[in-house]
């Protein structure tokens, strides 16, 4: 226990220092070309990665089969990445060669995206199951069985929460209406809550969902709630926010136009929700009031980048068929690029440029389609098809953008 103190005190002690010494975390731009080690680059969902992606487009480097479509989305650290597949397995690869080192087996697919932390690799697969794997071989360390069971609601319902981890305590949304924060060293459940949709009542409805991966920031844990209701054809949604510690609900907002799947991305003043039929929110973060709210571009599944340097948010549209960059602080659009079909990623940017993908209804193939755009302009740096659509949302490290594609490959393009 007490070798475990020490390197932790050790290693908070050389973060210190580096976010001192280094212009990328003195920036807020979390990760470096060493560790891309959570879905989004850091606990405030940011998708704004220290290192850069490719400029131009020069090539597959190269490309991994699985068995089924990858619509989780690749971590990675030390030179290996980590994805899960809709063929029930997580996968390790080594980031330079796109070889296998090695693989388990859950009993359900993979929709969410892994999470690193402790010589630990966390995944939640569709048979309920929280899985700690050893890093070094993907053996079992435990498995925390959260009992839902819950199916998938309806076509456009793609992901399942991913998993957060801050000071050794891992959270997610667990399906249905429950969210829970485990501890990772022992898969011991801390605690368990249930999510509700502020002053909305619907006998006849199903329970609201929590596929929204959490957020964490400033000791508190911000995560968005679904609901569907099948006679109305209403969404209603709403993002909560727990006490990271002891899950106490600090507060829940008013309802929003539309149900909240999106993972919400945090900075010190606002939190920010992409909706179905709703657009793009700001919330208000120590209160959940509203800041402002967009429709300018509408029907948001995925969760916006977040560039805090130039305050401007980064999203797509399943239903415009665009990218736009909107203005974090007063939501007026920036510019917006006409994407070939839906966006159904959530982008990426180093700063420079902005990484999307969606799928091509032009095509009888619904082929994938990656997007590198300019952050400032909206201009087109390079495209490149996968052979079936994307759903998975990209990594940058050293130059490389990784990601996902129903084709079943995980892709590595330089």
């Amino acid at each position: 226990m007490g070798v475990r103190i020490q390197n932790t005190c050790l290693l908070l002690s050389l973060l210190m220092v580096a976010c001192l010494t280094l212009s990328g975390c003195a920036n807020n731009r979390i990760g470096n070309k060493e560790e891309v080690s959570m879905f989004r680059a850091d606990l405030q969902h940011s998708g704004m990665y220290a290192s850069k992606g490719p400029d131009q487009f020069n090539g597959v480097k190269w490309k991994f089969k699985t068995e089924g479509p990858v619509r989780s989305s690749p971590v990675i650290l030390d030179g290996i990445l980590y994805i899960g597949s809709d063929d029930q397995s997580v996968y390790a690869i080594e980031e330079e060669s796109g070889t296998q080192k090695w693989s388990y087996k859950t009993r359900g697919a993979i929709k969410s995206s892994p999470a690193i932390a402790e010589e630990t690799v966390y995944v939640y697969s569709d048979d309920g199951t929280i899985y700690a794997l050893h890093l070094a071989d993907g053996t079992m360390k435990w498995s925390y069985d959260t009992e839902v069971k819950d199916e998938i609601r309806d076509k456009v319902d793609y992901w399942k929460s991913s998993p957060a981890i801050a000071d050794g305590v891992l959270y997610i949304g667990g399906g249905n209406n429950t969210f829970f924060a485990i501890d990772t060293a022992t898969g011991t459940l801390l605690w368990k809550k249930s999510a509700a949709l502020n002053d909305y009542t619907c006998e006849s409805c199903p329970p609201p969902f929590l596929h929204s991966s959490p957020a964490v920031y400033d000791g508190v844990v911000f995560v968005g709630v679904a609901g569907y209701d099948v006679g109305k054809q209403v969404e209603p949604g709403t993002v909560i926010a727990f006490d990271k510690e002891s899950g106490e609900q600090l507060w829940i907002s008013d309802i929003l136009n539309g149900a909240v799947d999106s993972s919400p991305v945090v900075d010190d003043k606002a939190i920010y929700v992409g909706m179905r039929n709703g657009g793009l929110q700001s919330l208000d973060r120590k209160t959940g009031k509203s800041i402002w709210k967009t429709n300018s571009i509408p029907y948001i599944l995925a969760s916006p980048a977040l560039d805090q340097q130039t305050k401007t948010l980064y999203s797509g549209s399943s239903d415009s068929h665009e990218l736009a960059a909107i203005d974090a602080e007063t939501g007026e659009k920036k510019w917006s690029f006409k994407t070939e079909g839906p966006i159904h990623s959530s982008p990426a940017t180093d700063g420079a440029t902005i990484y999307g993908a969606g799928g091509n209804h032009n095509s009888d193939k619904n082929l994938g389609v990656i997007y590198a755009l300019d952050a400032i302009t909206g201009e087109e740096k390079w495209t490149f098809r996968t052979d079936a659509n994307i759903y998975s949302s990209p990594a940058l490290n050293n130059g490389i953008l990784y990601i996902g594609s129903d084709d079943g490959n995980v892709y590595a393009i330089e």
